[in-house]
């Protein structure tokens, strides 16, 4: 009897896949939105697996479900809690799933069905100092021990993992000693909303943008003393610099680091806006500048490249890897090389249109349709 159930199991004609979507939101943060892609898309292409697709109650109406076979499921637990721990598994277990995706490390350790999960970068393992973290050290300790242990198990137990980059590829092979067999990687690509928008011809004093959080990892205090350099060698100053993060803890930190640089009529620092608000800001852009030290993938970049912007990026080897020769690359350690990088950009129409047409050509690279059903693939081979 046990033979005939496995025989019926192996010739399924469709699955039934759980994905855990608590991360979606209007805020879009870079795992929300790939979770929301990767679900707007899979409604596209997959006509034949039953989905159950898991949300918070504050995001419940922010996901828009138009295909049937896709159904939403309440999980009302908040991330990296311990009540995720202890009750995300019964949730999952009820919807009896033939296949769970969790689209970052947090899996529940008592979850013990079949599952593939993402692993956006290693940020936490690369940057552990406690200067990113709000915590006090006792909690801070306990937190990151439970995130090693979490990790670890869903690199172990997982069917298939999904890397966004070959350069987290390596990093799980080096870290974890991962079966690279297990390990796939998918492409990301650039939000749809802000390809065709034209950067404005409106005469302004130049801009430089960047978007995202201020984590430590983010390297903005480099960023700042790269425009103190150009402050205090253009007087007036000739550039601004305009950071788009949310206003949380590292906000305040930012807002010192500002003050203390006297750059308060130079950088300019804004809180949540949506897709609408951002493109008006990338229409006047002169570039987009992104000095991470670490980064999984690097979307941000693309968008700007989509919005006819250049980019200035760090020279880590994911944007590297992703954007190749579509953008001007700086020592993110060095202010003075980041200082002369802007400089360079501001002086030269050549760079800057050989920039934007070589970001044209290298967003169209990457596609979210693409993404999804490359993870459909995985999802059908597990």
């Amino acid at each position: 009897m046990r033979i005939n159930r496995v025989f019926l199991r192996k010739s399924k004609a469709f699955l039934r896949i759980g994905i855990d979507a608590r991360f979606v939101g209007p805020q879009g943060t870079g795992l929300g939105k790939y979770t929301e892609k990767l679900i707007e898309n899979l409604q596209k292409i997959d006509s034949k697996n039953s989905y159950a697709i898991f949300l918070k109650q504050a995001n419940w109406d922010h996901l828009k479900l138009q295909n049937k076979n896709f159904k939403k499921t309440l999980a009302d637990i908040s991330w990296y809690s311990l009540e995720e721990q202890l009750k995300m598994a019964g949730i999952y277990n009820e919807q009896n799933l033939d296949l769970l995706h969790v689209p970052h490390f947090n899996v529940p350790i008592l979850y013990r069905k079949k599952f593939i999960v993402t692993i956006h970068d290693l940020i936490h393992h690369d940057f552990s100092q406690e200067s990113a973290t709000t915590k006090n050290p006792l909690i801070y300790k306990l937190k990151r021990g439970a995130y090693k242990y979490t990790i670890r198990n869903a690199v172990k137990k997982s069917q298939k993992i999904i890397v966004p980059s070959e350069f987290v590829k390596g990093q799980l092979l080096t870290k974890f000693g991962t079966d690279e067999s297990k390990i796939k990687v998918i492409y990301e690509a650039a939000e749809e909303e802000y390809f065709n928008h034209q950067p404005s011809t409106i005469s302004h004093q130049p801009s430089f943008l960047y978007v995202g959080n201020a984590y430590p990892h983010k390297n903005l205090n480099n960023l700042l003393d790269a425009f103190r350099i150009l402050t205090t060698n253009h007087q007036p100053p000739t550039t601004k610099l305009i950071l788009v993060c949310p206003r949380d803890i590292f906000w305040q930190r930012l807002q010192k680091e500002i003050k203390s640089r006297n750059l308060e009529k130079t950088v300019e620092v804004k809180g949540y806006l949506d897709t609408g608000e951002l493109s008006k800001l990338f229409q006047k852009a002169q570039a987009y500048v992104f000095p991470s030290l670490s980064e999984g993938f690097g979307i941000p970049g693309l968008n700007a490249m989509a919005a006819g912007v250049p980019v200035l990026a760090s020279n880590i080897p994911t944007l590297q890897e992703i954007y190749q020769d579509a953008a001007v690359y700086f020592d993110p350690n060095d202010p003075a090389d980041i200082a002369d990088k802007i400089i360079t950009l501001l002086s030269s129409a050549k760079i800057k249109d050989e920039l934007v047409k070589k970001g044209l050509a290298q967003v169209k690279k990457y596609s979210w349709q693409k993404m999804a059903e490359e993870t459909l693939a995985v999802y059908e081979n597990s």
